[in-house]
């Protein structure tokens, strides 16, 4: 009889409680279609805070495998499990007053849960074999995302954008993988890293295999020159959708960026670090300088998303407890801000009926919505790295870490980057507060007011929070970051 492998239950209960809650409101989708009435979302918000509660208690338990291994559960994945089911209970709040909400909120709760399990899968990933298998499982459940809007060709075409950039970084990270097993016999990061300490790294397939592995994760990521789906998918896609994207769909490529280098591959060390010195040069100036020139606000966000992974490329360039500490902590800081900044602009594309927000359409609107405009002017300085926001704090960490690193210059690069980015943040803060655009007409409440309020409410709680008392998320980063600390 044939023997399958040891399975730890509890330790995957995270994962597993997205699965049969995305099965169950499948299920249930079947006999409500047409008649949702808020119960996708109340299913689906539920789902989500029990996998995170699942998380919570797990924090502090000791690191361990299961699955052969090819599944490790350490403060990191725990991290990753509570931030990606934030992240996801804010996107289902403010998806409440979106109109396909009332016809297939079930699916689309279910689909957004498989998206988290694919993202929690990530973070606890020690196998080439695991990685890929949650890579796609998040990826596909994201084209469905971006298309779900079937009524709006752009959409539609954000999905299929989506759909052929990515399935070309999952082919090329699947050949990468191929070529790493081919040289090490195995897809195991720990087993690969002991391979290649043994045998050296000027193997031909080795820095095939690394180069391949990097880009195909550089696509998931969206840095340069990876990163030509991004403006377009972000820009297309429905605005709560892309907000997710942008703080999830970050926080966990980057995780796997840096489980794949900093333990699978440090002996390469050598062979990737300039390439991804390199990339981050041109992601932060290059992102930067395209989103100074963009008349979409989705578009301009989207850019400033791509600069804004070089810092993360840095934290991974610098490696060390202070790299992966500045890592963490970074990509938790992002968060509230870029689902903030697009509960906003959701906001406003409700306010105005229009599907595209421009610098004109949100002329004037802050005096029609000023606690909004308010919070996503915070937002946007946070973005750019202002005092009292957890964005400054964020940057400071990142740069830091670079100077300890002895990688000076990389922070006055990213320093300059910064300098760039206050440019198209206060174009935004400008428009909004133009009065010459003011119709002086009172702008009638849109639907999912409510909802989308309160999602600002609570990401500009904690900009603050996070920026004015740093110490407790820095204190939590150093425990998460353990994980990559012996390795990088």
């Amino acid at each position: 009889m044939i023997k399958g492998p040891a399975v730890d239950w509890l330790a995957i209960a995270p994962e597993m409680t997205l699965m049969v809650g995305a099965f169950v409101l499948l299920m249930l989708a079947a006999f409500i279609r047409g008649r949702d009435r808020g119960i996708g979302v109340i299913v689906g918000l539920l789902v989500l805070a029990l996998s995170g509660g699942f998380a919570v208690y797990g924090w502090n338990d000791p690191s361990t495998t299961t699955l052969a291994g090819a599944v490790q559960i350490d403060q990191l994945t725990e991290s990753v499990r509570v931030l990606i089911a934030g992240c996801g209970i804010l996107t289902l709040i403010i998806s409440v007053g979106w109109t396909r909400m009332r016809e297939v909120g079930a699916e689309f709760a279910a689909i957004l849960l498989l998206a988290c399990a694919g993202m929690d899968l990530i973070a606890a990933s020690n196998s080439f074999v695991t990685l890929f298998v949650a890579l796609e499982l998040f990826s596909i459940s994201l084209y469905v995302l971006c298309a779900f809007d079937s009524k709006s060709k752009a959409s539609l075409e954000s999905g299929f954008k989506y759909l052929v950039l990515g399935t070309i970084g999952s082919i090329v990270l699947v050949y990468g993988a191929a070529f790493l097993y081919g040289a090490t016999g195995s897809f195991g990061f720990d087993a690969i890293n002991v391979a290649l300490t043994k045998a050296g790294s000027g193997d031909a397939l080795v820095i095939l295999g690394t180069v391949l592995v990097v880009a195909g994760l550089a696509f998931k990521i969206g840095v340069m020159p990876f990163h030509m789906w991004v403006p377009d998918v972000y820009e297309g896609a429905p605005t709560h959708v892309t907000g997710f994207m942008a703080a999830a769909t970050k926080i966990a490529a980057f995780v796997a960026l840096a489980r794949v280098l900093l333990e699978a591959l440090p002996a390469v060390r050598d062979s990737w670090q300039p390439a991804l010195v390199v990339i981050a040069v041109a992601t932060i100036l290059v992102g930067g300088i395209a989103a100074l020139v963009q008349t979409s606000i989705k578009r301009m966000l989207a850019y400033s998303s791509i600069a804004a992974a070089g810092f993360g490329l840095i934290a991974i360039i610098v490696g060390g407890d202070v790299g992966a500490r500045a890592l963490v902590f970074y990509l938790a800081a992002y968060a509230p801000m870029a689902i903030g900044a697009f509960a906003v602009v959701s906001m406003q594309e409700r306010d105005t009926k229009e599907h595209k927000a421009t610098y004109d359409s949100i002329r004037g609107w802050g005096f029609d919505r000023p606690i909004a405009a308010a919070a996503m002017t915070i937002f946007l300085l946070g973005f750019a790295g202002f005092p009292l926001t957890i964005g400054f704090i964020g940057k400071f960490v990142v740069l830091g870490s670079a100077v300890q690193g002895g990688f000076g210059w990389l922070a006055v690069v990213a320093v300059v980057g910064s300098v760039i980015g206050i440019g198209y943040y206060l174009r935004v803060i400008l428009a909004m507060y133009d009065r010459s655009g003011k119709s002086g007409a009172m702008v009638p409440a849109g639907p999912g007011l409510g909802s989308a309020t309160l999602v600002i409410v609570i990401c500009l709680l904690l900009v603050l929070a996070g920026g004015i008392l740093p110490g407790l998320g820095l204190d939590w980063a150093t425990g998460a970051a353990r994980a990559l600390v012996a390795a990088g």
